[in-house]
């Protein structure tokens, strides 16, 4: 066994990181959607608030190793892809271990590429039937089997549920008040398209934040960092009929947002080539919506907004759509509750911790 080596980060990462990966994916149904390029636009802002160490052996592993320049206990690890080699494995994650330690973190979390603005989570078990979803969480099914040979355990959990043909009329007649009462609310749906996301760019990024800001792995991001993913172009492969921002009338704040687009991951475009709802859409068969970011702000919870928002989608989804895919949703979170009633396909991910105490 090739022993793997400590490189740490100060700009660019060797030829070997994505290499390694495309290697891994080549034989399997789904690929790691990773853009070089985004990459190296991430670790150029976060290596200003983060040690950056990477561990490779440039042929079977990569682990990077992410410690934060705060005071707080946690060390991170992503951008973590492997063949299925245990000792190999223990050797990386001991020299990330004992790095950690000797910066005084006690807990070790991941896979998470920095923040939950990027790829982190693992999928767990078999793949679904869909294969995989526009930035869903790929991986090797053995990936979860060696962190728990590792000593990690699931910290955190979730699941997306996909809603089939078969499913879609129970669907209608389960919501079926909801739908005539969506309109009665004192809210303004506002359509999401590029001009709407230009004009409320900055409330759009404030209410990201306010919405997941208590979730236990959320770090905020600079709007330069969010611009990354989220920007005009985002607006533009977003489906302009099912995603939609309320607006609160009385004080004119936005309270919820539900960013849905289709699953395009059938076209195979390259990770550099961002999809678009005007050019890409006619393409799509089948034509599968993803519900993607979907939450209400704090201070408007338990008014219904979580039913509005599945209810606005519903309205025109028939006309466009022939499955749903609800995605990505916390294990524990309100929304999984919108389809319990109904029959559906899941896949479950994890996010994995291990304590260095």
């Amino acid at each position: 066994m090739k022993s793997p080596v400590r490189i740490q980060y100060s700009g660019t990462l060797p030829d070997s990181f994505f290499a390694l990966a495309a290697r891994l994916y080549a034989g399997l149904p789904f690929r790691l959607q990773e853009a070089p390029r985004a990459v190296a636009a991430l670790l150029e802002l976060e290596a200003e608030r983060n040690e950056i160490v990477l561990y490779t052996d440039h042929e079977n592993m990569r682990l990077m190793g992410i410690f934060p320049q705060d005071a707080g206990e946690q060390a991170f690890f992503g951008f973590w892809e492997t063949t299925q080699d245990v000792e190999l494995n223990k050797a990386a994650f001991s020299l990330l271990q004992d790095d950690a330690r000797k910066r005084e973190k006690k807990k070790l979390s991941g896979p998470i590429n920095f923040n939950t603005f990027h790829p982190y989570r693992l999928r767990l078990g078999v793949p679904p039937s869909w294969h995989a979803f526009d930035r869903e969480p790929v991986n090797p099914p053995y990936y979860a089997d060696l962190l728990l040979e590792l000593g990690f355990e699931a910290q955190l959990r979730f699941e997306s549920r996909r809603l089939g043909k078969a499913s879609i009329p129970a669907l209608y007649q389960d919501k079926k008040l909801l739908l005539e009462e969506v309109d009665k609310i004192p809210f303004d749906f506002i359509p999401v398209n590029r001009k709407v996301w230009q004009a409320c760019e900055a409330e759009i990024y404030q209410l990201v934040g306010e919405i997941f800001s208590s979730n236990p792995a959320y770090k905020p991001v600079s709007l330069q960092q969010f611009r990354l993913l989220y920007d005009t172009t985002f607006a533009a492969r977003l489906c302009p009929h099912t995603s939609v921002l309320l607006r609160h009338r009385p004080s004119g704040r936005l309270a919820a947002m539900s960013f849905c687009h289709p699953n395009y991951q059938s076209l195979g475009l390259p990770p550099e080539l961002r999809a678009n709802f005007a050019r890409d859409y006619p393409r799509l068969h089948p034509k599968v919506l993803l519900a993607k970011s979907v939450g209400v702000h704090p201070g408007f919870r338990g008014q219904g907004l979580m039913n509005a928002l599945g209810a606005y989608g519903m309205l025109r989804f028939r006309e466009y759509y022939e499955e749903v895919i609800f995605c990505l949703m916390r294990s524990d979170n309100y929304s999984t509750h919108f389809t319990d009633s109904l029959p559906y396909e899941a896949a479950r991910y994890a996010l994995f911790r291990k304590s260095l105490t």
